[in-house]
C-alpha cells in the first residue's frame, strides 16, 4: 500500500479509533472502514505506524473513508469550535464587509448523516435554538447541487478542507483543525449573509449602463460625482466600481444604494430621515469641492442662491413646479 494511503484510523467495535490506541498485530481488532476487512496494525519503529489489511487487499477508499469518520467522531464529541468569519460578498463588485468576526461557540449537540428533506449532511450542530451543517472534505468538495439545495432550505454550512493535510497526522492535530481557527473552514453558504444582501438590494436602483465614445457610464449618480449639462452622472470604472453604494455590476446595468444613503449594515440601524440629511451634506460637500451650485435632489435641475426671512438657500431653478430647497452652508 502506498504511503499516502496508510491508514491511521479504523473501526473497533462500531468506533472510529486511532493506530495510537490499539495493540500491534492483530490484536487491535479493527476492520477497515470502507470494505470491512480485517485489519493488522504495523507498529514498528522503521515505519509511520499504520493499519494495513490482513489479506493485503489495497482498498482504493479506506484512507479517506477513515480520515472522513474520524473527522465526524471528532466532530461529534466536540463541547467548543471556531467558526468563520460572516462576510457579504457582494457579486461582481470589490465591495465586502464583514458582519461577524471569527468566533468561537459553544455546542449543546451534534447528530451525524441526519435527513433534512433531500439533503444529508455529515454534520449537524446544534446551538441554542439555531444549528448549522458542516461538511468535511477529504476527496469531493461540496458540490453544485447540494449547495443549490443548502441554498433552498437556507441552512448554512461550513465545509473543512482535509483534502491536502499530512496523511500521517495525529487525532491531535486532526482535531485542532476541526475545532480551532484555521484557513482551511469556509462557508459554503450563510442564511445571514444572505439575509443582508437581500436587504441592500432591496433598497438599491437598478441603473442602466449607457456607453459613450470608450466610457461606460449610468446617469443620475445620487452622490453627484459627475456633471454634465446639468445632469449627474458616473462611469462605470472610474467610479461607480470603487463606490461603496456599488453593491452589483453586470453586463448592462449596476445596483446602486446610494438614493438611500446605504452603504454598511449598521445604516440599515439609521432612521431614513437622517441618512437623507447625510446624503445632502455628502452632496453639498461634492458642491464646495467643484465650486459650482448644486442639483435638485427630487428633479436634477440645477438650483439656485435665494433669499428668504431667515436668510440665503439653495431653491430649485424649476420652482414653483419643484419646490425642494436646501440650506446654504
Amino acid at each position: 500500500m502506498p504511503a499516502h494511503q496508510n491508514l491511521i484510523y479504523a473501526l473497533k467495535d462500531g468506533q472510529i479509533t486511532s493506530i495510537a490506541d490499539v495493540e500491534s498485530g492483530l490484536k487491535c481488532g479493527c476492520v477497515c472502514p470502507a470494505c470491512g476487512e480485517t485489519l493488522v496494525a504495523k507498529k514498528g519503529s522503521k515505519v509511520t505506524h499504520h493499519f494495513a489489511h490482513h489479506a493485503g487487499t489495497n482498498c482504493e477508499y479506506g484512507y479517506q473513508t477513515s480520515l472522513h469518520l474520524a473527522a465526524k467522531d471528532i466532530l461529534s464529541k466536540a463541547k467548543k469550535m471556531v467558526i468563520p468569519a460572516v462576510v457579504i460578498d457582494f457579486p461582481d463588485s470589490y465591495k465586502k464587509e464583514t458582519i461577524s468576526e471569527e468566533i468561537e461557540i459553544s455546542i449543546d449537540h451534534v447528530e451525524l448523516e441526519q435527513s433534512f428533506g433531500d439533503v444529508i449532511p455529515d454534520v449537524v450542530v446544534y446551538v441554542k435554538d439555531k444549528f448549522f451543517f458542516v461538511e468535511v472534505f477529504v476527496t469531493h468538495r461540496v458540490n453544485d447541487d447540494k449547495i443549490s439545495k443548502l441554498k433552498k432550505a437556507n441552512i448554512s454550512t461550513i465545509e473543512i478542507d482535509l483534502s491536502k493535510i499530512d496523511r500521517t497526522i495525529s487525532p491531535e492535530e486532526l482535531r485542532d483543525i476541526l475545532l480551532q481557527s484555521n484557513s482551511l473552514k469556509q462557508w459554503v453558504y450563510n442564511a445571514v449573509e444572505i439575509k443582508w444582501l437581500n436587504r441592500f438590494r432591496k433598497v438599491a436602483d437598478k441603473k442602466e449602463i449607457m456607453g459613450h465614445d470608450f466610457t461606460q457610464y449610468v446617469s443620475d449618480c445620487p452622490i453627484q460625482i459627475r456633471t454634465w449639462r446639468g445632469r449627474t452622472y458616473a462611469n462605470v470604472l472610474e467610479d461607480c466600481l470603487e463606490c461603496t453604494y456599488c453593491i452589483f455590476e453586470a453586463d448592462g446595468y449596476i445596483l446602486c444604494t446610494g438614493r438611500q444613503q446605504v452603504a454598511c449594515v449598521k445604516d440599515f440601524g439609521i432612521p431614513g430621515e437622517l441618512r437623507l440629511a447625510q446624503r445632502e451634506d455628502l452632496r453639498m460637500q461634492n458642491y464646495l469641492k467643484s465650486k459650482r451650485p448644486p442639483y435638485c435632489s427630487i428633479c436634477g435641475a440645477i438650483m439656485y442662491k435665494r433669499f428668504g426671512r431667515f436668510g440665503p438657500f439653495w431653491g430649485c431653478s424649476r420652482y414653483p413646479a419643484c419646490e425642494y430647497t436646501m440650506p446654504l452652508k
